[in-house]
């Protein structure tokens, strides 16, 4: 006996419904929403009617969005520009000219003293002060993949790997 797919009859009030649902949890973009609702089958036109009246009422609001998805990988200090680029371009967010001002220098040497260290030497070592453990060596090789995997410039794995030469 084969089973029928249910057929769901869509009105504006059940798209509704639906994209209150999705976005009670958290925020979304006006993409991701309409990604949402397009995967439950909900009509295009009654996904763009819900959407316009959600951005009405101020549910969807992209901008404001991008700027505390943007503060957030800021504050967090553990991603490269790249990484946040991704994220939000994933999320159908622009990436205004506050990226600009953000260094990934010390987030980049975090994450190795993190990954290379361990976590407990975070609160040890004075970053431009003090020289690296000796007991631990940090292979420049692995330093430049660690890092090159996680997005960051170029010129941020030079200047790490050229703090970690010096202390050599």
């Amino acid at each position: 006996m084969a089973f029928k797919k249910s057929i769901t009859e869509y009105t504006e009030m059940t798209v509704m419904d639906q994209a209150m649902r999705f976005l009670a949890p958290r925020f979304l973009s006006r993409l991701e929403l309409t990604q949402k609702l397009q995967r439950k089958g909900a009509p295009r036109d009654l996904i763009d009617t819900v959407l316009g009246r959600l951005e009405e009422l101020d549910y969807i609001n992209d901008e404001r969005l991008a700027h505390d998805v943007l503060q957030f990988y800021m504050a967090e200090a553990k991603y490269s520009v790249q990484y946040i680029r991704n994220k939000m371009f994933q999320r159908g967010l622009a990436v205004g000219s506050e990226l600009s001002q953000y260094n990934e220098y010390e987030p980049a040497l975090k994450l190795i003293i993190r990954h290379f260290l361990g976590a407990s030497a975070l609160g040890e070592i004075t970053w431009y002060e003090e020289a690296w453990p000796t007991e631990e060596r940090l292979n420049q090789k692995k330093v430049i993949n660690f890092l090159k995997n996680r997005g960051f410039s170029l010129s941020t794995i030079r200047n790490i790997c050229e703090q970690v030469a010096h202390y050599e």
